[in-house]
């Protein structure tokens, strides 16, 4: 089964995968409450669309007429939010990053609950462009534990002209797995070099992380890149994920 690693921004979307607790789901009533609450606004109009199991767990969906809100069916907590309207007029970049990230670190610290509490680290902080349609600036943090990057994500996206948050995602779960390593992170690197025979390393990171490497199941990973001299203008290396407690590779990305 190919996967990709949480690290990567896209898959915090679509890529971990969770079994929902073995406790009664909520009600849509219910659901329907906590997105009203979640919106500060009691009584907005959210119309209930349907409910649906992701990779990231069962959904009760809802349309908010300016985008959708996923409540998670088991828990109710808000895990997934876009607004639509925020993209609007976002061709303008008048927030500087400064500006930008203490934005997006103030929502996510008054939506994601324990956000201040536990050691979020910031892991990915861009300005993204989208041509002709504007740009937005994304920030993804980690919670991270003894060093460990877990599952516990937070990304929030914002209009870098208006400043309005265009879209959030808040996941929680239990750790599940040991986080102590079997393998250093030097026999990760010798591991992950010999993926790319011949490669004159001139880089390397390597991150200890929680990955879902098949339904349900928690692994704790060495998530290395590595990047070595161009051969023939082309540059060598890529990303590797290992189990850390085998030495198992468990993928291989090539820089293409």
């Amino acid at each position: 089964m190919k996967w990709v690693p949480i690290t990567a921004i896209i898959c915090i979307v679509i890529a971990v995968s969770v079994a929902a607790a073995a406790v009664t789901p909520i009600g849509v009533d219910t659901a329907k409450e906590k997105a009203q609450d979640f919106l500060d606004a009691p009584g907005a109009a959210v119309e209930y669309q349907k409910t649906e199991r992701l990779n990231l767990g069962e959904y009760h969906v809802f349309g908010t007429g300016d985008g959708q809100i996923y409540v998670n069916a088991h828990t109710g907590v808000i895990e997934r939010v876009t607004f639509d309207s925020a993209r609007e007029n976002s061709r303008d970049i008048r927030l500087d990053q400064a500006a930008a990230e203490a934005t997006a670190k103030a929502y996510a610290e008054a939506k994601y609950d324990g956000f201040a509490e536990k050691t979020m680290r910031l892991i990915e902080s861009n300005l993204v462009s989208h041509g002709d349609t504007g740009s937005e600036y994304s920030y993804i943090w980690r919670e991270e534990i003894k060093g460990v990057l877990t599952p516990n994500t937070v990304v929030v996206n914002l209009n870098p002209n208006t400043g309005e948050v265009i879209s959030y995602l808040g996941i929680q779960r239990k750790i599940q797995c040991q986080l102590e390593p079997a393998l250093s992170r030097d026999e990760a690197l010798k591991v992950a070099a010999g993926q790319f025979p011949g490669i004159r390393v001139t880089d390397a990171t390597a991150d200890l992380s929680v990955e879902y490497t098949r339904p349900d199941t928690q692994m704790l990973t060495w998530v290395m890149t590595m990047r070595g001299e161009p051969e023939d203008h082309v540059l060598q290396g890529g990303l590797v994920v290992i189990d850390a407690q085998t030495g198992e590779v468990l993928m291989v990305s090539p820089y293409l």
